[in-house]
């Protein structure tokens, strides 16, 4: 009898020390974008440049075209030819 009751203690000492491990508080916070405190408007600091491709007959040219400052940069490289059902 004397068993069953230092077994029982140890059950529920071993039950309630789990339930404490796995309670934890849980802390919300807001998420905010951060932002300058000087300058409302963002500015890159990279151009996006990206390559634009012409067809001129069965001929396929590329250049590259900055689209920040609408500029384009470079000559035209020709990239090879196409067959007629390959390209619109």
């Amino acid at each position: 009898m004397k068993k069953f009751k230092i077994h029982k203690i140890a059950l529920v000492t071993v039950a309630c020390s789990m339930s404490l491990m796995f309670a934890s508080p849980v802390f919300a916070l807001q998420a905010s974008a951060a932002t300058p405190p000087s300058s409302e408007t963002v500015s890159p600091y990279a151009d996006v440049l990206s390559w634009v491709y012409e067809r001129r007959g069965n001929e396929v040219w590329k250049c590259l075209y900055n689209t920040t400052t609408g500029e384009w940069v470079g000559d035209w490289v020709y990239v090879g030819e196409v067959g007629s059902g390959e390209m619109p």
